[in-house]
């Protein structure tokens, strides 16, 4: 068996990140592709990929959301004046 890792990261404009996600799949080999033959090899092969996509892409995006909701939060104003 051989790993997929699939990372994606946001970067701000001076190239810091601001969010990053990763997620590793195990995928068929040199040997899964012999001994299973393409056809099933590439099949699992194919859905490791489109599944490690999917879970790296929806936590880059929660992240991305999360880091942004409390970076607005810091910068918001705070007002303690009581309403008259």
């Amino acid at each position: 068996m051989s790993k997929l890792r699939i990372t994606i990261s946001v970067e701000d404009e001076s190239g810091s990140a601001v969010a990053r996600s990763e997620s590793t799949r195990e995928v068929p080999g040199l040997e899964g592709f012999q001994s299973q033959g393409f056809r099933k090899a590439f099949g699992e092969l194919e859905n490791a990929v489109l599944d490690a996509r999917k879970e790296a892409s929806d936590t880059i995006v929660e992240r991305y959301l999360e880091n942004m909701s409390k970076k607005t939060l810091l910068e918001l104003p705070l007002d303690l004046s009581l309403p008259e």
